[in-house]
């Protein structure tokens, strides 16, 4: 007989984890597994991408309402429906909102559980496959012989709700992170369930065929100029922000570049306003969210990702296949991967070193090309990181 697998994640929108949500599901070996996934959240921008073996639960069918929508359209559904205790606690979270009140509490999770899908089935195993509330979710509201969490970042940077955290861990059989970063920051947070901690690269996992092919597509660069990228949601912790000025100053000085980001968020404001200041229009270009990022690493020369923290560097990972210049801020989790001035240049944070790395590697094409050619560090094969998935199913 099939193990019967359960996936619990909050939606298929386009970013790093929904992608390693993609490339599980599709390495998943279905003579030996039903898996259903249920996503409590709105967002589908990939599931189109989802492999059609897998069985996608209904939505939840008030999270949306509740959590998603603009207050009077959220307050006006729920007093229509007559669910009178949603109604008020969207009033509270307005006000709460409007305060500044934003940490996720155990009331709040009190609350969401309801909203969300009831699954009367029992399952050999279930998956939070982020961090908060789809661990919770496995762990208080799924009946299943084994019950794993996933931790995709490093927890120490998301103010975790200590109290729900312990109490998920106590129902989770295992706890899985995806470096070693991540790991340590989980047993310096929470040392009574270290033994239940360890790591598996599962971003790891790609459909290399499937990323040949796309790599093929046409795309938007320019094949006469040096092309920089970096890939990743628009916001401050991402660090594109930083590389205007960059971008600028080797302009300024003659190199025929430019620079390219493929992402969207709430910085794009702020980093189109400095891009006119600069009168950079055609020179650093912001892409907007882009499905297939792999034709883009193909095409450029340099990636640079000047994050202030990852769970895993899936940009770097990605990248590298393409025999790509990597520039990477002085985090944890790219270090684990990056080995400066091996295969890879590994920066501080700031405009300053960001135009130094490429200025240097501009000036010296012949190290430029040493590098490129350098794998990352610590990479495991489909074949492994699905045995040691596997092996936490027994």
């Amino acid at each position: 007989m099939k193990k019967e697998v359960l996936i619990v994640s909050s939606s298929l929108n386009m970013g790093g984890l929904e992608k390693c949500l993609i490339n599980f599901c599709d390495n998943f070996d279905y003579d030996k597994y039903e898996v259903d996934l249920y996503l409590f959240n709105e967002g589908r921008a990939l599931l189109e991408k989802l492999n059609k073996n897998v069985n996608l639960l209904p939505d939840s069918p008030y999270y949306s309402t509740v959590f998603n929508r603009p207050v009077g359209d959220s307050i006006k559904s729920l007093f229509k429906q007559k669910k009178l205790g949603f109604a008020f606690y969207r009033i509270l979270r307005f006000i709460k909102a409007r305060l500044k009140l934003t940490n996720f509490t155990v009331g709040d999770w009190r609350q969401m559980k309801k909203t969300m899908l009831n699954i009367g089935k029992e399952y050999d195993v279930a998956i939070g496959y982020e961090e908060g509330s789809a661990c919770y979710f496995v762990a208080e509201c799924v009946k299943a012989k084994k019950k794993i969490g996933w931790i995709h970042t490093d927890i120490k940077k998301i103010s975790p709700n200590k109290k729900l955290d312990s109490r998920a861990f106590e129902k989770l059989d295992n706890i899985i992170t995806v470096s070693e970063n991540s790991l340590n920051s989980l047993k310096e947070i929470y040392p009574k369930f270290s033994d239940k901690f360890s790591v598996i690269k599962i971003p790891g996992l790609m459909n290399y065929r499937e990323v040949d092919r796309l790599s093929k597509e046409e795309n938007e660069m320019d094949s006469t100029t040096t092309n920089i990228l970096s890939v990743g949601r628009i916001v401050e912790l991402k660090g594109f922000h930083l590389c205007v000025e960059p971008c600028k100053r080797l302009i300024d000085e003659g190199y025929n570049v430019k620079w390219y980001v493929a992402g969207d968020g709430d910085y794009r404001d702020i980093i189109q306003e400095e891009i006119k200041e600069h009168a950079l229009e055609d020179k650093f270009i912001l892409l907007g969210n882009k499905q297939n990022p792999y034709t883009y690493y193909r095409t450029a020369d340099i990636v640079v990702q000047p994050s202030s923290y990852e769970g895993f560097g899936m940009v770097i990972l990605e990248a590298k296949m393409f025999q790509t210049v990597i520039v990477a801020s002085n985090i944890p989790s790219y270090k684990e991967m990056i080995e400066d001035g091996v295969n890879g240049i590994i920066i501080e944070r700031n405009k300053e070193d960001i135009y130094k790395a490429i200025k240097g590697l501009l000036d010296n094409p012949k190290k430029m090309e040493e590098i490129a050619k350098k794998p990352i560090s610590g990479n495991s094969t489909n074949t492994q990181i699905m045995q040691e998935i596997e092996a936490l199913f027994e």
